[in-house]
């Protein structure tokens, strides 16, 4: 047959819908006609047509070589290259993903979703800067609310709060109904202290949640929301799941058939992060005998000395950081594990909706994220919560998707040895040396409006004390600042502590004379910080998990005196111990005698409490 006919063949065939047919013909032509570049557009479009869009690419590429200024050419290529981007992004391979929205660009640089990509596939590389750039040429082709969206998101990353504001704020002016873009101003406000109109913000997000729900609120950020009850919590982390449009997997997970039990943990933080002084000494101690330990970790290489100790374990360590969905999946099975902990939650860089994929036996949710991470189409996402008494009571297990199952202490486990404690110079510190010392090591997120105020109340009824922040981002500090002036408490009495080493900051508690928990998000690990370094700590316990946890910690202390319920005796409490030494040096006397007496830091009798109920939950 000749070229001719051969075309007309293809034509017939693609008409008829037989594009397998029409390309081979094509290329049967291309053969005998090599310089017909209207064959290739053809195979071009074909193959785009099939989805096969490297594959069209590659024929585009070669007849923009011959006719570099056809706009339509030009389209098909950025079409294709957009498509190929958008695989390889959904398969968690950003670099390849950016190549390809790059290459898009330079040919349809007048077209914004292909910035909009190449600002998305930047960002997850954390080029911030690079996406940055992106975004905004996105936004001057075209003025779009996602754009402006995720505009916000890069300037907060880059510490451009103002930027980042007025972002959110104008994306929420074009479609108030932009609800992840409500949930990420909230945040923003908080991590920044700019507590203005933020009643009226939560309020918004409460009739969202309650009347609405598609699931685009962060669960994570709601945590240290004020106002979100512990139902709504749950809501949130439901829809949250089925906004993924995933597909459970309902295939039984095939057993190990192995000697040995295998347990695998699943976390974005194994490395320099709160979760190293928590867990550490559990997988260290785990009987090797009869456990085999995985440690499957989705997180960056942060090339802390915290990473290199996790991979020194005699645990396997498996970088799942670019795995994709179904990548993982086939990596679990083929691991046989029996029992999956998720350590890290709905936080960054989790992996945790691959447990939709019923990638084990038993999945269990803990540590990583204070509360239920609900259910898809009423299976819950994890099979069991590990718990105590304290932090779920009984009248409040409804709210709670999964299993509960409770240690008989504090669910927290701790490292047994943090920085040996020591005298630490007040003056060097900024601090007088007769003045009182409240203080609170949270993240600014954390410090909400009514529980700053509870504290500046208490330097105005405490005369002489000073209250001792971490150091979290200059504008935190500056509207802080500007709060307790306004309160009339002289800002200078509330002071940051500076970024130091870990066993620095331990050694600075010795300077403390309370310690004053945030709420509705406690402080966690912190908690246990400052009760290693023998140092009393108020708090308030409400009913979501987030907010008990330091109560929690208190109550296997034997300290639930340190315990109050409501913002007035919390007050009280707080007040009463600054103005009577004798009753604060009972609290520390008692303080120190329940960190030696309690299994707080004695890793090794929580971990044979925790292999004792692996091995109930795989019997059961």
């Amino acid at each position: 047959m000749s070229a001719s006919d051969l075309i007309n063949q293809a034509k017939k065939d693609e008409k008829n819908g037989d594009f397998d047919a029409a390309i081979n013909n094509y290329k049967k032509a291309f053969e005998l006609e090599p310089k017909n570049f209207f064959i290739q557009i053809e195979l071009g479009n074909l193959y785009a047509l099939s989805n096969q869009y490297e594959e069209a690419a590659g024929y585009f590429r070669r007849a923009i070589r011959r006719f570099p200024d056809n706009k339509a050419i030009k389209e098909g290529l950025g079409f294709c290259l957009c498509e190929t981007g958008n695989f390889f992004h959904s398969q968690r391979n950003f670099h390849l993903a950016q190549a390809a929205f790059e290459e898009a660009t330079y040919f349809c640089d007048d077209n914004p979703s292909y910035f909009f990509n190449l600002g998305n596939a930047l960002y997850y590389q954390d080029n911030f800067k690079g996406a940055l750039k992106a975004f905004i040429k996105s936004l001057s082709l075209k003025n779009d609310s996602e754009t402006l969206h995720n505009l916000g998101n890069t300037n907060k990353k880059l510490k451009k709060y103002d930027d980042a504001q007025r972002n959110y704020k104008n994306a929420l002016r074009m479609n108030s109904k932009q609800i992840h873009t409500l949930v990420e101003l909230i945040q923003l406000k908080q991590i920044t202290c700019n507590w203005d109109d933020m009643s009226k913000l939560i309020t918004d997000l409460k009739d969202y949640i309650n009347h609405s729900g598609d699931g685009k609120i962060s669960p994570f950020a709601s945590l240290s929301m004020p106002g979100l009850s512990i139902n709504e919590h749950l809501k949130i982390a439901s829809t949250w799941i089925e906004s993924h449009k995933l597909q459970l997997n309902n295939q039984e997970t095939l057993t190990n058939k192995g000697s040995k039990i295998v347990i695998g943990y699943i976390s974005a933080d194994f490395r320099l992060h709160p979760l190293f002084y928590l867990i550490f000494d559990i997988l260290k101690l785990h009987d090797y005998k009869i456990f085999d330990i995985k440690l499957f970790y989705s997180g960056k290489d942060d090339g802390s000395s915290e990473l290199i100790e996790f991979q020194k374990l005699n645990a396997d360590f498996i970088n799942i950081n670019e795995y994709s969905d179904a990548d993982l999946r086939k990596k679990l099975s083929h691991e046989n594990v029996d029992i999956l902990v998720d350590l890290s939650g709905f936080t960054s860089q989790s992996r945790s909706l691959i447990f939709t994929q019923n990638p084990a036996k038993i999945s269990i949710n803990w540590l990583g994220f204070p509360g239920s991470m609900g259910s898809l189409k009423t299976r819950p996402l994890h099979d069991i919560i590990l718990a105590d008494n304290y932090i779920i009571p009984k009248d409040q297990e409804q709210y709670y998707a999964e299993k509960i199952v409770r240690l008989s202490g504090c669910y927290q486990p701790n490292i047994a040895h943090r920085p040996p404690l020591k005298k630490v110079s007040r003056e060097k510190n900024g601090i007088e040396s007769n003045a009182f010392v409240f203080a609170s090591f949270g993240q600014s997120v954390k410090i909400t409006e009514a529980i700053y105020k509870l504290w500046l109340k208490l330097l105005l009824q405490k005369s002489n004390s000073v209250l001792w922040l971490l150091e979290s981002n200059q504008k935190a500090q500056e509207n802080l600042h500007i709060i307790a002036d306004e309160f009339g408490v002289e800002s200078k009495r509330v002071i940051f502590a500076k970024k130091v080493s870990f066993a620095d900051h331990i050694g600075r508690h010795s300077i403390i004379d309370l310690f004053l928990d945030t709420f509705p998000y406690n402080a966690h690990t912190s908690t246990s910080d400052a009760i290693w370094a023998e140092c009393p700590v108020i708090t308030l316990s409400g009913k979501t998990f987030a907010s008990r946890v330091a109560g929690s910690i208190l109550t296997e202390l034997g300290c639930d005196e340190l315990i109050t319920e409501n913002e007035n005796d919390y007050f009280n409490k707080a007040l009463f111990l600054s103005n009577n030494p004798d009753a604060l040096k009972r609290i520390k006397e008692k303080i120190i005698k329940g960190k030696s007496e309690s299994n707080l830091f004695k890793p090794e009798k929580f971990v044979l409490e925790l292999e004792g109920i692996y091995k109930t939950l795989l019997s059961s």
